[in-house]
């Protein structure tokens, strides 16, 4: 071989390290010495954020991001699995049924109480617990409540904040506490309106374009699309802005994710749905909100699986599920209202791992029998 066809071959051979074709024939640069790392993708969409400090930042719009699982996590879920299996669906009925009225020891409420005339509140049979409640500290206000606690779990302290849907007095609230809490993304599970009844104000605008304003604050809807992969769950771009009277304006971009067809006190059909949302909250570092209409139920249900998955994702047991249920309960009272939603939880833990990623036998007879017997009872 001579010089020239010698050059030829290394270049041939460069070119083949340094890039890799595709399925669609276009070409796909890889770097040999990081192939077996993960790789950050850069967003077609970046918006501008604009932080309480007046910085400025990126927002991506979200994509769904799954987590990686401790190796030893395989064994907490078996275990867990197994526990489910043998309880059944009318030996977990019966365990919530021993559960129900469970609330944290010395439990307090004053802050909720003294806002009831206020018209902060809801539901009167809904209180908000002292600990652990969002303190709000928005300039030029003189009250610090709102409807709302922290739900910690592995990943943060904060990782969700439960609150009730906003009143029309309490819009302005939930928005400074979005900004305050420089939270990135709303899960909202209910309607405004079910059964012709009010379950929660309409506090940001639907149509693409349209503005609210609240107070100081004003609320801009920029896109509304269908979530890709679930039919059930509308996601809007928000843009907010604020002029406090004390400090600089504030300018940010959130996500608000609407499922529309969760029915209350009740549960959706059990698919990928609620994996899938949640993963596409995972990557935010912030607070995620979570409401319903009372903001226990729906809100309860949700953000229990969202625990329990970063529990098994940190090879933390959830076998002990009475446990489980008193730890969201001592965060955030009486969520997960009833004995369906506590099936709910068991029933989509069991369709990811069984019937989605398949890391267990779904031809088990027990599994068999829970789904047959869990779609009667939902019945």
């Amino acid at each position: 071989m001579g010089d020239k066809d010698k050059k030829k071959a290394k270049i041939s051979t460069n070119k083949k390290k340094e890039g890799a074709v595709n399925q669609d024939g276009k070409s796909k640069m890889v770097k040999p010495k990081e192939t077996g790392k993960s790789k950050m993708v850069k967003p077609k969409e970046e918006k501008e954020d604009v932080t309480r400090s007046g910085k400025t930042k990126k927002t991506a719009p979200p994509q769904p991001c799954v987590a990686k699982c401790d190796p030893n996590a395989g064994d907490h879920v078996r275990r867990w699995f197994n526990r489910a299996l043998e309880k059944g669906v009318a030996g977990l009925r019966e365990e919530f049924g021993q559960m129900r009225r469970y609330c944290p020891a010395n439990m307090t409420v004053h802050n909720f109480t003294i806002n009831w005339e206020l018209g902060r509140n809801r539901y009167k049979d809904v209180p908000c617990q002292d600990k652990d409640r969002v303190i709000l500290k928005w300039p030029g206000y003189d009250y610090d409540y709102i409807h709302a606690n922290y739900v910690p779990t592995p990943k943060s302290p904060k990782r969700y904040i439960c609150t009730q849907g906003p009143l029309e007095a309490t819009a302005v609230d939930f928005w400074h506490m979005v900004l305050q809490e420089e939270t990135q993304a709303i899960i909202m599970l209910c309607n405004c309106i079910e059964k012709n009844m009010d379950k929660c104000y309409q506090y940001w605008p639907q149509k693409p374009g349209d503005s609210l304003k609240f107070g100081d604050v004003t609320v801009i809807s920029e896109k509304a699309t269908q979530v890709p992969v679930v039919d059930n769950i509308v996601q809007t771009n928000i843009k907010i802005k604020a002029t406090p009277k004390r400090g600089n304006p504030i300018e940010k971009a959130i996500w608000h994710f609407q499922w529309i067809n969760w029915p209350d006190r009740g549960v959706p059909p059990c698919n990928h749905s609620v994996i899938h949302l949640l993963n596409m909250v995972r990557q935010c570092d912030t607070s995620t909100v979570v409401h319903c209409s009372a903001g226990i139920g729906r809100t309860g249900t949700i953000v229990s699986i969202g625990y329990m998955m970063e529990r098994f994702q940190n090879a933390q047991t959830c076998e002990d599920m009475p446990v489980i249920f008193k730890e969201i309960r001592n965060c955030r009272p009486y969520s997960i209202q009833n004995d369906i939603q506590y099936l709910f939880i068991h029933r989509v833990i069991m369709f990811y791992f069984a019937e989605r990623y398949r890391t267990y036998d779904k031809s088990d007879p027990r599994y068999i029998k829970f789904v047959e017997d869990y779609n009667q009872a939902i019945m």
